[in-house]
């Protein structure tokens, strides 16, 4: 079926599109957050050069006040931005992903994300590295500079996505399969790194939501969620078979009613997403399933400015 499953030669292919999107490294990925303000990446990866006399201007935080009492004049440090950048990739291939009403199954447009990313990452000069998982089983991969490294991540994407089907899934353990993801991550994950996590974040929880508070004090954070429109839209009035996976159920969209609490939960499900990724500033962006890839990210990226040569202290 059109759409249901993605190949390694496509995933491949997508690097001739990855040179033309805008950069992420090149600093602040600005993108549009709920209440109308926008929400930056902070630019890190910066290693430190030299110290200088202070100059009007300079920011105050970055004063040395050792130096400065030796010297008995101000002085500030001066950094450098790091040649290459870790982007590690969270790729959601769980089976709440295989679905689709339109051009893409959740789980492709997914797998594309990842794709085109990884591939302009590496374009940049940054390592890639990632950790893929699905509802039994997560592989990871440590950030390197190299094309074969992220064929192998392709390959495992290709691989994870060609093993979803509509049979149910037996899972070895009942946890919550983003909770884990991203607790490895916080085991395996160097701090200044780039986390770029691709989901439909139906399984984020407290748990996860914690989780996540923990990765953003020492790294930088990017949420893709991947959406079908069906979901916060029924289709036309009718009896339909629905699946997660895990369950089958008779959805009845004949009533008014019915469409309306429909529409009504979406909606309240996604400013709560909304809500949450706000309150811990994570830049949110959203792929609908329905619309190339490509052409989304390459709207959603423009307009990054040239990355911020500054210094952010973690939250406590």
């Amino acid at each position: 079926m059109s759409g249901a499953y993605t190949s390694l030669e496509e995933l491949a292919q997508l690097h001739i599109s990855a040179r033309r999107l805008p950069c992420l490294q090149q600093g602040a990925a600005r993108v549009q957050q709920g209440g109308g303000h926008l929400s930056r990446l902070r630019g890190r990866g910066m290693d430190f050069d030299e110290f200088r006399s202070y100059q009007p201007g300079d920011d105050i935080r970055m004063i040395d006040w050792r130096v400065t009492a030796r010297s008995g004049k101000a002085h500030t440090k001066v950094f450098r931005e790091e040649r290459e950048w870790p982007v590690f990739f969270l790729l959601d291939q769980s089976q709440s992903l295989f679905f689709g009403s339109q051009l893409n199954f959740k789980s492709v447009t997914a797998a594309e994300t990842f794709a085109l990313l990884a591939w302009q990452a590496l374009h940049r000069g940054d390592r890639v590295g990632g950790l893929l998982y699905n509802d039994v089983e997560h592989y990871e991969y440590k950030p390197r500079q190299d094309k074969k490294a992220v064929l192998r991540l392709l390959q495992q994407a290709c691989d994870m996505n060609h093993a979803l089907s509509l049979k149910s899934v037996n899972r070895s353990e009942p946890e919550n399969t983003l909770n884990h993801a991203l607790r490895q991550t916080r085991r395996i994950i160097k701090p200044g790194s780039l986390i770029v996590m691709i989901s439909d974040f139906q399984a984020l929880d407290e748990h996860g939501q914690r989780q996540l508070a923990l990765l953003q004090r020492h790294n930088e954070l990017l949420a893709i969620q991947v959406h079908d429109p069906m979901e916060s839209r029924l289709p036309d009035a009718g009896l339909y078979h629905i699946t997660d996976g895990f369950r089958t159920r008779q959805l009845d969209t004949r009533s008014q009613r019915n469409r309306t609490h429909f529409s009504e939960a979406a909606k309240a499900r996604q400013e709560n997403l909304q809500s949450t990724m706000n309150r811990l500033h994570i830049p949110l962006i959203s792929m609908n399933t329905g619309l190339s890839t490509n052409q989304q990210l390459l709207s959603l990226l423009q307009g990054v400015p040239k990355r911020q040569h500054h210094q952010t202290k973690d939250t406590p």
